[in-house]
């Protein structure tokens, strides 16, 4: 499930490092209760991690996403060829037809062909 809303800013990473990098050019004037700098450096590194491992994904399911449809062109292309054949075959108006998913064609009546 998708959450509504997300709770951080898009560029919470960089902004992470740009306070690592504070913290560590300034760690002997700042102490931050119950965290230490190895503590928010692996968060960061943990962090890091995710986004690359759902940015990859991301690729993934594109690339998946477009093999699956190009798979699907080439499935749909053969069954209307099949179709085709079918009403080459046994002609438009036939029974037959419906067995490969499609519909005989409208047999016109007189009343049709009056204007």
């Amino acid at each position: 499930m998708r959450e509504t809303s997300e709770s951080f800013p898009r560029n919470t990473l960089r902004q992470a490092e740009l306070a690592k990098d504070g913290w560590n050019e300034l760690m002997d004037k700042l102490h931050v209760p119950n965290l230490t700098f190895e503590e928010f450096e692996d968060k960061i590194k943990q962090a890091t991690d995710k986004v690359d491992l759902a940015e990859r994904l991301k690729e993934e399911r594109s690339q998946a996403v477009k093999v699956r449809n190009e798979t699907l062109k080439d499935v749909w292309d053969l069954t209307k060829r099949i179709r085709n054949a079918a009403k080459a075959t046994f002609g438009d108006n036939s029974d037959e037809i419906e067995k490969f998913g499609g519909k005989p064609s409208r047999v016109r009546s007189k009343k049709d062909d009056e204007y």
